[in-house]
């Protein structure tokens, strides 16, 4: 088989998962890391607004969040007014917000970006796995890692993954015995057969049945966050759990877009959160985001942001020690009008393996802890 016939089978599949296994999920003891994606780059100034800064002000004008609408989480720094979902989160002390998050020589191109941030890379080495592939335990378990809602984003390589887009529409595929007559031919029957365990497990676990305590909203989202509880709660206990919201890239007309985004990661983490305290697992999870790149400080001429570099990401979860960590950046000494980061990304990624306890990669050696978790 040639090997652009085989990508294109391969790409055929539901799913991405590699040698399939035998052993079980279901560790009521065992940590979950919940990754959200903000496809497009979120506007973290307008998320998590530095409302005592007139700079914020001089640089935004009538797009910035009003002194009057922002939900203060400290004298310095609030959240969003469309993000009220989770001022009970940070009133109980399990919400961080982690400032100026970036990296030296900041990529603006959204393509290698991200490519940046779900490997872990440096700005100048190109890395074809993800951050969490390659810390995570090699093949322990059917389900390392599901993907709701996306690509596999840190999840990509050969690991055990399995992608749902519905748990209504999952059902086993055809999967040849036998033995095969190349090296393609033998890696696709791996694929099919690690899918079809993952089909098993989950409908042996009669997840699509498990009813919620928590009334989840009705947008894409919210539906993620709902799948994830139901699994949770079906006793499948993934590694990791990648989910999707986007898009972000809001270079014009942001403040409605955005502000819709923003309720809809609240409500549907704050969902999440409330029905998870409820079964118990609280504990046992933690939620952060991530993106390619945060944007401009300045808005543009279409009462928008551009492209920008340094960016604030939020953490939840019951064993989270709520509060503001790392620097907030600058807003007047800027990089030809770009943040300049304070923190960098892999140091985040670092608290959150070190929270799994996991052996750190060698992208993750070099950084320290930074204490939120």
């Amino acid at each position: 088989m040639k090997r652009r016939t085989f990508l294109k089978s391969a790409a055929l599949l539901p799913m991405v998962a590699y040698f399939p296994t035998f052993a079980q999920t279901n560790n009521d003891e065992q940590t979950v890391l919940i990754l959200i994606q903000l496809g497009g780059g979120n506007d973290s100034l307008n998320t998590f607004v530095p409302y005592s800064d007139d700079a914020y002000y001089d640089a935004r004008g009538t797009l910035a969040i009003e002194r009057s609408a922002v939900l203060p989480l400290t004298s310095q720094l609030g959240l969003n007014p469309a993000m009220s979902a989770l001022t009970n989160a940070w009133e109980s002390a399990d919400l961080a917000v982690v400032q100026g998050l970036g990296y030296a020589n900041p990529n603006r191109s959204h393509f290698r970006g991200i490519d940046i941030w779900q490997t872990a890379s440096d700005a100048e080495t190109v890395l074809q796995t993800g951050w969490l592939t390659g810390v995570m335990p090699e093949h322990d378990s059917t389900l390392q890692g599901v993907i709701l809602g996306g690509s596999p984003g840190a999840l990509r390589g050969e690991s055990n993954q399995f992608s749902i887009k519905s748990l209504d529409r999952l059902k086993a595929v055809y999967s040849p015995s036998g033995t095969a007559a190349t090296d393609s031919v033998s890696h696709i029957m791996s694929q099919r057969a690690a899918y079809n365990s993952a089909v098993d497990e989950i409908s042996q676990a009669n997840v699509s049945d498990v009813k919620l305590s928590t009334e989840f909203k009705s947008d894409e989202f919210s539906n993620q966050c709902e799948v994830v509880a139901q699994l949770l709660a079906a006793g499948i206990r993934p590694h990791v759990i990648h989910l999707s919201l986007g898009s972000f890239d809001t270079h014009s007309n942001q403040r409605n877009a955005h502000d819709l985004l923003l309720s809809q990661l609240a409500n549907g983490v704050a969902s999440l959160r409330a029905e998870l305290i409820n079964q118990g697992l609280w504990s046992k999870v933690t939620v952060a985001t991530y993106a390619e790149f945060g944007r401009r400080v300045a808005v543009n001429g279409s009462n928008g942001t551009d492209h920008g570099t340094a960016a604030s990401h939020l953490v939840m979860g019951g064993s989270v020690k709520g509060g503001v960590y790392g620097t907030m950046p600058s807003l007047t000494d800027l990089d030809a009008g770009d943040l300049k980061y304070t923190e960098d990304f892999r140091a985040y990624y670092r608290t959150l393996n070190d929270w799994m306890q996991w052996s750190p990669s060698e992208e993750l050696m070099p950084f320290s802890n930074m204490g939120f978790v």
